[in-house]
């Protein structure tokens, strides 16, 4: 024990005047990268002093129940331990006060704190001698615990916001949001606040970045404004959002909670409307993300609708369970109370008995929303059988208003929304029997200005909105044709439509991979056929608007489809779709979604895969889809190989490609890549596809390997 000590008092001696040094000359002190990782470890290694002065604490206590000079080696052990990582726990502070972010009053009390206290803990271990009179031991020793408590008070602070050790008693009332409320306050700040504020407040401010005041997310960080308004993939905050969870630039960072996938459609709505602070939630369309998710997710949908009290017994709990399933979700409209609201999304998994099931909650349905789901004249027979619905969300579905008369028997209904349907005068005065009805939402049908308000004369216990409608004066930019077909593979030849929701538009297409423009490309008057691979572009013109932007759409076509795929290396676990499957089950993914089990996402490994057939099959070209985020680093491959030839153990390179890869940031998309083989049958197919080694300078994250993501491979 006396070498032991004897040694440690020389390190002991060098550690604190190394820390005295660092604090003297901090100013000129810069921390090389290797100390900032060490730095980064301060959080771990501060809780041993904490312990450790805490034990002392009570081995001084108690020492009358300790006998024999074994109990001073034992207490001179443990005070020397606590010394040394309290040292160390400060100089790991030292190197990582040297990083950005972090409020310099908080940061400077919780240093010079740190430092102190590592003194104190070394001036314990000095004067623990048998001449060292107890008093100045234990002066010392409540000291060193009132200044940890100190340290850690500011500490804390620093972490997760100012008095989190000390909290205020001061408890806050819950705020109450109605449709008069911002969107912005109601929905985009609750969301912050859960996900972001952590990392970017007062107390600690991340890449230089104040999210807790308007003015501070206005101004943005280091890397400049967090969004970009009407433009939310190109926005820091959502680029970052999608970003790989291993990648060290997605927010929020791994281990934190994550934004959901609603979260983020939520925050990109609201950029792309333009990040309007002011705009209320009654000035939103019925169909809007926005509204869907504060009217599930709020405290109080209105002041009013929490006082509403039902008399009929709630639904069975498994019941409820076995209803919700990835495209409709069953959830109850406040805690405790009986009354449930179902949405459905998906159009295209949509089928008219997933609404007849809901005949099993019939009596607790109050609201239902079926907004841009297929939903036809003869399904309302089936929605009228939902005795206590108050709400119902008709926006663009299929229904003409004929059958409207169906829904006489919903006694209770108040808000009816027919968005984006058809719709004439005769077809709502079928509404006029609904003794509860108060509102009815006639948004971007045919009916005319004049027509509404004759019927709004007609019936003046029911407000019908009709939105907005622009002046003979105003130009207002278009919204994209909307296409109305919901398969992206042909295996026949296919009819493709079109529709837009505004009278007179005229939609402009082309599909030879060049830009559509608003004089020269062909005009859609009916369906048009497409039987092989084909890029569509369209967009909206007419006359006194401004033209919309364009949309584009690949149609992929396969010819011979393989028996089995073997996947050689295997996809980034976050991302392995379903297996080798993924690649031959014909389903497309979404460019906006690279999380869902439709893609195959490769970063470490090249995408390596082989492809059996049944027989020799004289394949003439191979299409890879793949996805592109430059913002997200999913980029085109370097290279693509095919190997191919009748024997598993025998196979020939027969193509190898270079794709172009982009020289600046570029929209999110599907890329199709199509190689042509040399002429000759084949059992067997493999492909390798080279993800990006390192991004280009340009890139923000420049030097980093980038991702190929991939969801189908057709043979032609």
């Amino acid at each position: 024990m006396t070498r032991f000590q004897h040694i440690l008092s020389y390190l002991l001696f060098a550690l604190h005047v190394l820390l005295l040094f660092l604090l003297v000359f901090q100013e000129k002190v810069n921390i090389p990268l290797g100390l900032q990782t060490i730095g980064r470890m301060h959080p771990m290694v501060l809780h041993l002093p904490i312990g450790l002065l805490l034990v002392t604490g009570l081995f001084w206590v108690f020492k009358k129940e300790f006998e024999g000079e074994n109990f001073e080696k034992l207490l001179k052990f443990v005070l020397a331990i606590t010394a040394f990582t309290a040292n160390i726990a400060a100089l790991m502070g030292f190197f990582l006060s040297k990083e950005e972010g972090y409020t310099a009053s908080l940061l400077t009390w919780h240093k010079y704190a740190g430092i102190v206290l590592s003194f104190l803990c070394y001036g314990l271990w000095l004067i623990d001698q048998p001449s060292t009179k107890p008093r100045i031991f234990t002066s010392v020793l409540v000291l060193s615990i009132a200044v940890l408590l100190v340290t850690g008070h500011y500490g804390a602070s620093l972490t997760h916001g100012e008095d989190y050790l000390f909290p205020n008693s001061k408890v806050e009332a819950d705020i109450v949001f109605t449709e008069d409320t911002p969107i912005f306050e109601a929905v985009i700040q609750p969301i912050l606040k859960e996900k972001c504020y952590q990392c970017h407040n007062e107390q600690k401010t991340k890449g230089g970045l104040l999210m807790t005041t308007l003015a501070g997310l206005k101004k943005g960080g280091k890397n400049g404004p967090i969004w970009m308004s009407g433009n939310a993939l190109q926005s820091h905050l959502i680029e970052r959002a999608n970003l790989p969870l291993d990648d060290k630039k997605h927010m929020p960072p791994k281990g934190k909670t994550q934004l959901t996938p609603e979260e983020i459609a939520v925050l990109s709505a609201w950029i792309n409307d333009g990040t309007n602070t002011q705009k209320t939630l009654k000035q939103l369309a019925q169909n809007s993300p926005i509204k869907a998710y504060w009217g599930k997710n709020s405290k109080s949908k209105t002041a009013a609708s929490t006082d509403i009290i039902y008399d009929f017994e709630p639904a069975n709990e498994q019941t409820r369970q076995k209803l919700n399933t990835p495209f409709r979700v069953i959830f109850p409209l406040a805690n405790d109370s009986p009354a449930l609201q179902a949405d459905f999304f998906v159009r295209q998994a949509f089928k008219p008995e997933q609404l007849a099931e809901l005949t099993e909650i019939k009596e607790q349905l109050v609201v239902l929303n079926l907004s841009n789901m297929p939903i036809k004249n003869e399904d309302l027979k089936t929605i009228g059988q939902f005795e206590h619905l108050e709400k119902l969300v008709l926006n663009n579905t299929d229904i003409t208003g004929e059958n409207l008369s169906s829904l006489q028997s919903l006694t209770n209904l108040k808000s009816l929304s027919l968005s984006g349907t058809k719709q004439t005068k005769n077809s709502l005065a079928q509404l006029a029997k609904l003794p509860a009805l108060k509102q009815v939402f006639v948004w971007n049908t045919s009916l005319t200005e004049v027509e509404v308000n004759e019927i709004q004369k007609q019936f003046p216990s029911i407000r019908f909105e009709k939105g907005y409608i622009p002046t003979d004066t105003e130009m207002l930019k278009l919204t994209p044709p909307i296409l109305e077909n919901e398969d992206f593979v042909l295996s026949k030849p296919t009819l493709i439509s079109f529709k837009h929701p505004l009278k007179g538009v005229t939609i402009r297409y082309t599909i030879n991979g060049q830009q559509p423009d608003s004089l020269s490309s062909p005009v859609y008057q009916k369906p048009f056929e497409l039987n092989t691979y084909t890029v569509l572009k369209a967009k909206a013109v007419k006359a006194h608007w401004y033209a919309s932007d364009m949309v584009e759409y690949v149609f992929f076509k396969g010819k011979y489809h393989p028996k089995s795929v073997e996947l050689i290396n295997q996809p980034n676990p976050q991302y392995m779709g379903e297996g080798g499957n993924t690649l031959i089950n014909l389903k497309k993914g979404d460019a906006n979604d690279f999380k869902n089990k439709a893609w195959l996402g490769y970063r470490e490994k090249p995408f390596e895969a082989l492809f059996t057939f049944d027989t020799p099959i004289p394949i003439k070209s191979v299409m890879l889809s793949l996805g592109r985020n430059i913002g997200g680093f999913i980029f085109p491959p370097t290279s693509v190989e095919i190997w191919a030839g009748t024997a598993k153990n025998n196979l020939q390179l027969v193509q190898k490609i270079n794709p172009v890869q982009p020289s600046k940031d570029e929209p999110v998309r599907i890329d199709p890549i199509e190689t042509t083989l040399k002429e000759g049958n084949y059992s067997f197919v493999k492909i390798i596809a080279r993800s990006v080694t390192k991004l280009p300078n340009w890139h923000n994250g420049k030097g980093q390997p980038g991702w190929v993501f991939i969801d189908e491979v057709f043979f032609n």
